[in-house]
């Protein structure tokens, strides 16, 4: 059966986290474009789009504000102009921004009682800093404070079309090129925004907890702040995470999960935004083996800043990750996802893929340990448990408050 042309829209603005006056304003501002426009209700926008079958996503980015669309070729001259509606004339209530804030509150009360999004939160608040657009995680008190002058003013400043890229894959022809110039073409064009200090203040590495003494499991998670997708180091970085926890036959799933059984799964993350990113570890364990997993996860890190990797580990680690790649590029909506990141993050998308399947392929295990003895450095990670075993020496924090003592 023939496959009906798709067409994915998404427009791309700089005026995420890094950009914004005040906490949360940016995710506020982006979530409020959904509840209406000076036409429409938030009731009849959705039915519009539920009608061709689709509906307007806000993709959650932390460094832009994203407005997306998935249809087929010929629905998309009855909305795009509805897409661009909600981009030109957002209705911005005070009614919208109380019910936006009261939603946000009960999520972040959810949030709390989760002990992998306390750990990931309180660890991002510890390595960033409290007032770094990656690490906080704010209070109630922070939607609040959110006023509507202040989120009129962020869409503003930010969501004129010299400061954001139009992202478009599919079959294209000269009708869509018409279409979309009918549409987009007519935004106010707005000025492009200047890149936004970045600054990160935090103190020395620790380990941090909030004890949950009925908890019978313990969330684990260690990191560090400081991993860009254009450092030299990153593509052997890739290499050296995937060896460590990045995949299933990683070793810390090799030795804490299959060998000792200590939890039932363990791994470790590169995770980037456009200023900054993370390499961390995280686990769930039973409270009797938490302190055996710590020690653990030193001693992997351990090996690799000591030991060659074994040609056949490494092989095996090789053909993971080029098969990862080919996957990430079969088909267009693949390749535009990749064209995405670069977008987001703001770097040259076809030379960081020859980079990464050039080290991918050649990369030594001599350049592996160097890396390791640069990088896997146990005294630059903080560490982070919730839950029911208490760590010792470990700072004591409140049941949710972050950086808070308890």
């Amino acid at each position: 059966m023939a496959q009906a042309p798709i067409l994915m829209v998404e427009m791309i603005w700089r005026a995420g986290r890094p950009y914004e006056a005040q906490r949360f304003l940016a995710g506020a501002t982006n979530a409020l474009l959904m509840e209406g426009t000076r036409r429409r209700s938030a009731s009849e926008l959705e039915a519009t789009f539920e009608q061709y079958g689709t509906s307007l996503e806000t993709p959650d980015d932390y460094d832009t504000a994203n407005l997306s669309l998935a249809t087929i070729t010929k629905h998309a001259e009855h909305l795009l102009p509805v897409m661009v509606e909600v981009m030109a004339e957002p209705a911005f209530t005070e009614r919208d921004l109380k019910r936006y804030k009261k939603r946000s509150r009960q999520q972040l009360r959810e949030d709390q009682e989760d002990p992998d999004w306390l750990a990931y939160q309180v660890l991002s608040e510890a390595a960033f800093g409290a007032d770094n657009p990656y690490g906080y995680g704010g209070t109630k008190a922070d939607y609040e404070a959110l006023r509507l002058p202040a989120v009129s003013h962020h869409f503003d400043l930010h969501y004129g079309a010299q400061n954001a890229t139009l992202r478009v894959v599919g079959q294209l022809s000269d009708r869509v090129e018409s279409l979309l110039e009918s549409t987009f073409g007519q935004l106010r064009p707005g000025t492009a925004v200047p890149t936004p200090p970045y600054q990160v203040t935090t103190g020395a590495p620790q380990s941090l907890q909030i004890h949950r003494p009925r908890a019978q499991q313990t969330m684990i998670r260690r990191g560090r702040r400081g991993f860009r997708v254009d450092d030299p180091d990153y593509p052997g970085i890739a290499v050296l995470e995937t060896i460590l926890g990045g995949y299933y036959g990683s070793r810390l799933m090799r030795n804490i999960r299959e060998e000792k059984g200590y939890t039932y799964g363990i791994d470790s993350e590169l995770d980037t935004y456009r200023f900054d990113g993370t390499f961390g570890i995280s686990a769930d364990v039973a409270n009797e083996n938490l302190e055996a997993v710590r020690q653990e996860i030193i001693v992997e890190m351990d090996k690799l800043r000591q030991d060659l990797v074994p040609p056949g580990e490494l092989d095996m680690v090789r053909a993971y990750l080029l098969g990862g790649l080919v996957q990430d590029l079969d088909g267009p909506l693949a390749v535009s996802s990749r064209y995405r990141s670069a977008i987001i993050k703001q770097y040259d998308a076809a030379a960081h893929l020859r980079r990464l399947d050039d080290t991918i392929r050649n990369i030594t295990a001599t350049e592996i340990r160097d890396l390791a003895q640069r990088h896997l450095r146990p005294e630059l990670d903080w560490e982070v448990c919730v839950g029911g075993q208490l760590v010792p020496g470990a700072t004591q924090l409140s049941a949710n408050g972050l950086h808070k003592p308890a």
